[in-house]
């Protein structure tokens, strides 16, 4: 369900997720939306919070309300981009807020993963319902039984009594005591498997709920690897295993993770040597059988193995493997659940398939903030770190500098005669040109040094613990090297880049960033004045070197 008052928003929505196969019920007002749900509830609902007559606080919060409703998660989308807002919506029911104008593409993805996640939630659910039913069954089963032995008691008991007169027929009723009692064992042993199986199954369920959580607090991928561990050695207490993830750059699989020192195998190998990547599914490799054993595996040690390809929406983005070997025994205590005589019985394989979905889903959703971190703090065209991004680490740098007693150095540069690129070659040459500056200044600054793209042609570089002196040297470099960048769009050579160049440094130029950054802006437009391809000091610099 979409519910947004502005036409054209709920038209590009409808369309978009009509497009990727959604069934949708698009509203204009919380009003409509909230009678509709009275006849069908939908799966999530996209909802705009500044509408008329009841805003999207007031839906959601009587969406919530509503036992029939209260479990359908709610997506806020809006164009206010304050804290105070996303708590709001937050705090009103939402699981997500996201902001106007938004990307399709991240919509897209939010949208998926949720709905992922609801459906694990509610097989989870459903599978509760299934256990509580077999509780309950089994429950039965066990006053039926025991019943049967009260009974059973008092045949007996009546047939000692007669024991002198019917010796045939207290013969027959020991032999009948004799087979219930066979029965009676057999359910027994039946209940007491069932019962392992129950509390088997709701410890792998927390295992999975905690793993889970602690994925999802994860900020990066690195931070994924020991939570992986630590719980793969508990669901997994007769196997060794590696996750390999996959470098795109260079399609080789290496070791992220291992646990079990009796892993045995190659720990960085090419993508092509795994069946499970080139079959897209898992693979099991078979002791006896080489023809079936993927080629990083070392069969002397008569292991058999199981591959599982970490994949989400689409993407691969490495292997579990197990190992086991061919003596070990299944978790399981029931004989009738018999192993696999392929060495990794299929209990172990719905489990790890488990596993591989779930760190597969929390890689994805990883990489995806990492992405929409990267996109907030560069600039698309160059690369470079963005304007918003260069305040708030001047502003630090500048505190880190006041701390330390250090100095701090700022170039502001400005590109010569941009527009005679636009002009005589369109903005995509242009656009070329900015982009092949933005790697020049990448490869000829310092570690530590941080590279701005400023707004249009203009960029700024932080260089912390510069002295003037170095500062100033450090532009001259710039302003000789960049003569050296050859740039050809649609095989024709563009002129030489230039350009003007102001340098200034704290403490000398200003006690904020603010001051030292209007101050080298001030010295670049003396630079462009005096006929630019030049540098000029910050003012009291100037004074001091007797310009």
């Amino acid at each position: 369900m979409i519910v947004d008052d502005s036409p054209e928003t709920l038209q590009m929505l409808t369309d978009i997720f009509d497009y990727h196969g959604y069934r949708l019920r698009p509203f204009s007002s919380g009003e409509k939306a909230l009678e509709s749900m009275i006849h069908e509830v939908p799966d999530m609902i996209l909802l705009d919070v500044k509408m008329p007559v009841m805003d999207g606080y007031e839906v959601c919060n009587r969406i919530k309300s509503n036992e029939k409703t209260s479990k359908v998660p709610v997506i806020f989308i809006s164009g206010q981009d304050d804290t105070a807002d996303k708590v709001k919506g937050l705090n009103a029911g939402g699981i997500d807020y996201i902001t106007k104008p938004f990307q399709l593409a991240e919509v897209i993805a939010r949208i998926e993963t949720h709905l992922s996640l609801c459906r694990l939630q509610q097989q989870l659910e459903e599978q509760n319902v299934h256990l509580q039913k077999e509780i309950a069954e089994r429950e039965q089963v066990e006053k039926e039984l025991l019943r049967h032995k009260t009974l059973l008691e008092q045949i007996v008991a009546q047939r000692t009594a007669d024991l002198g007169k019917i010796n045939k027929e207290l013969q027959r009723e020991i032999n009948e005591r004799k087979l219930l009692e066979e029965a009676l064992e057999k359910a027994n042993y039946k209940l007491h498997s069932l019962v392992y199986e129950y509390g088997l199954r709701n410890r792998r369920m927390s295992l999975f709920n905690k793993m889970l959580e602690q994925l999802q607090a994860c900020l990066s991928i690195e931070e994924t690897f020991p939570i992986i561990n630590h719980f793969a050695k508990k669901l997994f207490p007769e196997t060794a295993g590696t996750i390999f993830i996959l470098d795109e750059q260079v399609n080789v699989l290496k070791a992220a993770t291992t646990w079990e020192t009796t892993f045995s195998g190659e720990m960085e190998f090419p993508a092509e040597d795994c069946l499970s990547l080139r079959e897209k599914k898992m693979h099991l490799s078979v002791v006896p059988r080489r023809e079936s054993c993927c080629r990083h595996l070392s069969i002397t040690e008569g292991r058999s193995s199981l591959c599982i390809p970490l994949s989400a929406q689409g993407e691969s983005l490495g292997i579990l493997h197990l190992q086991q070997k061919p003596s070990a025994k299944s978790v399981r205590s029931n004989p009738k659940l018999e192993e696999s005589s392929e060495g990794i019985n299929v209990d172990i394989q719905q489990l790890a398939i488990a596993m591989a979905d779930i760190f597969a889903l929390a890689l994805v959703n990883i990489k995806l903030r990492e992405t929409l971190k990267q996109q907030a703090l560069r600039d698309p065209l160059t690369n470079l770190f963005n304007r918003r991004y260069m305040e708030d680490t001047l502003s630090r740098e500048i505190r880190r500098a006041e701390r330390h007693g250090t100095v701090l150095g700022m170039i502001m540069l400005d590109l010569d005669h941009f527009r005679r690129f636009n002009n005589n070659f369109g903005h995509e040459a242009g656009d070329l040109v900015l982009q092949e500056l933005g790697k020049f200044l990448q490869q000829n600054i310092r570690k530590e040094d941080i590279a701005c793209r400023f707004g249009g042609e203009e960029f700024i570089l932080i260089l912390p613990g510069a002295s003037l002196e170095i500062t100033r040297k450090r532009a001259e470099k710039l302003l000789h090297d960049v003569q050296n960048l050859q740039i050809t769009y649609k095989d024709k050579k563009l002129d030489s880049i230039t350009f003007s160049l102001g340098v200034a440094i704290y403490p000398d130029h200003g006690q904020t960033g603010e001051a030292v950054l209007q101050a080298a802006d001030m010295a670049l437009y003396r630079a462009k004045h005096a006929g630019r391809k030049q540098i000029k000091l910050a003012n009291n610099a100037e004074q001091a070197t007797g310009e």
